[in-house]
């Protein structure tokens, strides 16, 4: 039986490349974006428009899925943004906005769609995180915060569903070659003693992502945790992130810390 994947935020970056790989590999791939209008089509991808800040808007796009298909067997949860500026200057409603699409927007996808796997006694969820979901994001705090929350998220209703049939993975990015810096927000009160670290370390975000991996590298992880037997909770993409994900579990704390301030261009502290 053909599987039916549904993939958010599929308009570009990630989600698009996840999109088109799972279309070239015997799924019904359906794409959501929040304006369908210019988003450029991709070969057997059927794009519906959605708002993961929105119920009805999220329940309207997977009635229309069941009612296309009959089932939707992988939800990859891809839709998200980050947000730019200190935590010191970062409003509670630009955190909170940031967590309507980057958490809660992940959380009625799941709701939505959870119902159907249940009742197939299958299904396959991959939330698309980063390496900030496990390592600090100075001058992306909320961003971080928002990861960090997702991964806890995942891993306990990874547990909580297994007795479906269902398996929830997240996915771990480190820099990749994206849109998601040119199409970040900055936060609105930006206080100048901030300026100097905050503008070094918004230089090397943007170095390392020219240099990042490919989209479909990210792609490919998420191909594996859907149709892996025994998929895994984690999965880092990339070299970077890898020895990310073996660094923050191996070295001292100090060591990390060092390394991590170096990376980022702040200062000895």
């Amino acid at each position: 039986m053909e599987k039916v994947a549904f993939v958010t935020g599929a308009s570009s970056g990630i989600g698009r490349a996840t999109a088109a790989l799972l279309a070239g590999s015997d799924y019904r791939v359906f794409g959501a974006a929040r304006n369908i209008a210019g988003v450029k089509p991709i070969p057997n991808v059927e794009f519906l428009q959605l708002d993961v800040r929105d119920d009805e808007s999220v329940k309207e796009a997977v009635r229309a899925i069941v009612s296309r298909a009959g089932r939707i067997d992988a939800l990859v949860n891809n839709a998200g943004y980050t947000l730019i500026g200190s935590l010191e200057e970062t409003s509670i409603e630009e955190a909170k906005q940031l967590f309507e699409t980057n958490f809660f927007g992940v959380l009625r996808m799941s709701q939505a769609v959870l119902p159907i796997m249940r009742g197939q006694r299958y299904g396959r969820i991959a939330n698309v995180s980063s390496v900030v979901g496990f390592v600090p994001a100075p001058y992306q705090g909320i961003y971080g915060a928002s990861k960090h929350a997702l991964e806890g998220y995942s891993e306990s209703l990874d547990h909580e569903v297994r007795q479906f049939g269902i398996r929830v993975s997240v996915i771990e990015p480190g820099f990749t070659r994206t849109k998601i810096s040119q199409n970040s927000q900055v936060a609105g009160r930006l206080l100048e003693a901030y300026e100097s670290e905050r503008n070094r370390v918004l230089d090397a975000v943007r170095e390392n992502t020219a240099s990042g991996e490919n989209s479909f590298t990210a792609a490919s992880a998420v191909l594996e945790a859907l149709t892996a037997r025994s998929p895994r909770p984690r999965y880092p993409v990339g070299r970077e992130a890898k020895l990310l994900s073996r660094f923050r579990k191996l070295i001292p704390s100090k060591l990390f810390d060092k390394s991590l301030r170096k990376q980022f261009g702040l200062g000895a502290a």
